[in-house]
């Protein structure tokens, strides 16, 4: 295959960058909203209480309807969708939100897509918080079929900010391929062992033993097996990075303003080449992790080639996410290793985020999956 015609088949629409009406209304109350309720004072004092759940700014995002806004209300009201979802995402990672917000809201957009409209009305309302199982490296969910549904068994490691949510929305392994199901987080048989993230965030290993699934519970019952489970993870991703995105362009930012106070020989710190270099580095590792990430939401929203902008955007946010976070700690100096500072959250939220729902090195591996038909055929 010539070199024009690979750029021709992977080639999507062109992504408009300048937000519309909507689009900043939404990403500039979302910043009013994490700026007032997830600030650094407010972090101290909820690691101090042991609180790893912001409950109020969770009822905060439910009555200002952020989550209700991505949603589509009839034909000529798309709703914000993914590019929405990233916006408030992003501004969740510049304050580090503790909220299980990315996982609720592809829920609420796979619901809307594929059908489930008495959750979303709890979704909406702020009652029903969802934490989203995926199979992991050598992990999953298997779903054995029975006379009343599906029996569930397996592990998973992982559970991110599981401990947070009201309902788990699972992927299971069937014979026919992957079913996508809603159920209780108490549902009988589910075993979860809650742990400390290195991000201070409550998450779960899980163990399934015997858990009865109905066909009411599938989300996207008629469709192929297969079908919904491979709508939801790029989304997934590319909520996540969306999230590594504003932890980076904060850290970024906070790193700029303190190597431009910080003096050293009777000067600031920044004017140094070495460290306006590895600043510079970061800046672009932070813009890249973005523009890759709303370029994916936009492609997804505008059936562009989503999957592969997906994937793409992921591995993007990542690697370049360890990279800035990284150049951001080592420009604070000593206190960039001090656990207690602000600028090491950034770090710890994004390493523990790097690696959710598979590494950067398993997400190439899915974007090579994505290419290589291209470039055969």
């Amino acid at each position: 295959m010539s070199t024009a015609n690979i750029h021709t088949a992977l080639q999507a629409p062109n992504m408009e960058f300048t937000l519309g009406e909507d689009e900043q209304s939404v990403a500039d109350l979302a910043a009013q909203i994490f700026s007032h309720l997830s600030s650094d004072e407010l972090h101290v004092a909820s690691d101090r209480a042991g609180e790893t759940f912001d409950r109020t700014l969770w009822e905060q995002l439910a009555e200002a309807g952020l989550i209700e806004a991505l949603l589509p209300v009839d034909e000529d009201s798309p709703g914000l969708g993914m590019v929405g979802l990233a916006l408030i995402a992003r501004a969740q990672g510049r304050h580090l939100g503790r909220v299980p917000f990315i996982t609720t809201a592809v829920a609420a957009l796979a619901l809307a897509e594929f059908g489930g409209l008495d959750a979303l009305a709890g979704i909406s309302e702020g009652t029903v918080r969802v934490g989203v199982v995926l199979p992991e490296v050598r992990q999953r969910i298997n779903g054995q079929l029975t006379a009343e549904g599906w029996a569930l068994n397996g592990s998973i490691e992982f559970g991110y900010v599981v401990p947070s949510s009201t309902h788990l929305m699972v992927q299971f392994h069937t014979e026919n391929g992957e079913q996508i199901a809603l159920i209780e987080a108490e549902r009988a048989g589910i075993d979860m062992d809650q742990f400390e993230g290195i991000s201070k965030q409550q998450h779960a290993a899980l163990v399934f033993d015997n858990v009865l699934v109905s066909r009411e519970d599938l989300v996207g019952a008629d469709r192929p097996a297969g079908e919904v489970s491979s709508w939801i993870r790029p989304r997934l991703l590319t909520a996540a990075a969306a999230i590594i995105a504003g932890a980076c362009d904060e850290a970024v930012r906070r790193t700029a303003a303190y190597t431009s106070e910080r003096e050293q020989f009777g000067r600031p710190i920044s004017t140094n080449q070495g460290v306006a270099l590895r600043a510079a580095d970061a800046y672009i590792d932070s813009e890249v992790a973005w523009l890759t990430t709303i370029d994916a939401a936009w492609q997804l929203d505008n059936d562009g080639d989503g999957e592969l902008a997906a994937f793409a955007a992921s591995w993007c946010a990542r690697e370049g996410g360890f990279r800035a976070v990284h150049a951001t700690q080592h420009l604070h100096g000593g206190m960039g290793a001090d656990l207690d500072n602000h600028i090491h959250r950034f770090f710890i939220w994004v390493r523990e985020l790097d690696v959710l729902w598979g590494s950067a090195g398993q997400v190439a591996e899915e974007l090579a999956d994505v290419i290589l038909p291209l470039e055969r055929s």
